[in-house]
């Protein structure tokens, strides 16, 4: 790496600063740092606000803490009230898993549909004459009859596909 720019040594001093440079991207960094007083004051500049937010020591939260909690939040423990001592709490009951159960159920339940679709297969079909049905034409026929008994009597329509006696605003 050629000796870099200002704003390239800014924009590389964070990483420099967390230790992801290469040493091949570091040492002109370091040489530049040395060189210009504006960087170098930049980068103590982001070396000090960095202390300020340095992860904190993990807290230890004694046993049952969470169990004090919820049990003080049901019983209406007021705010600023201490809470209740820690009682002894019996375990959950442990459930098994439910995909053993699941796959014998759906077992079960494709045995018995497979077993409903034979006796389907095997019931008495209507066979011979029970499956004859009326010729087409006597059927249309007795539909053109039913329809002309139910409709009322027809409104001629204009080339539009309205009625024709009928103006726009009357509608």
């Amino acid at each position: 790496m050629t000796k870099p720019k200002c704003e390239q040594a800014t924009a590389l001093v964070p990483g420099y600063l967390d230790g992801e440079l290469s040493e091949e991207q570091a040492a002109p960094l370091r040489r530049h740092l040395l060189a210009c007083p504006v960087c170098r004051t930049a980068a103590q500049d982001m070396t000090n606000l960095r202390r300020w937010f340095r992860d904190p020591e993990p807290v230890a939260v004694p046993q049952g803490f969470a169990a004090r909690v919820a049990r003080a939040a049901f019983s209406g423990v007021e705010p600023g009230q201490p809470l209740p001592e820690a009682v002894p709490v019996e375990a959950p009951a442990t459930r098994s898993d439910p995909m053993p159960f699941l796959l014998g159920m759906t077992s079960v339940a494709a045995a018995l549909l497979f077993s409903f679709s034979l006796l389907l297969g095997m019931a008495q079909q209507p066979a011979g004459e029970q499956l004859v049905a009326e010729p087409l034409p006597e059927i249309l026929r007795d539909l053109d009859e039913l329809n002309a008994a139910e409709t009322p009597p027809s409104v001629p329509l204009d080339a539009r596909g309205g009625d024709a006696g009928v103006r726009r605003g009357d509608r």
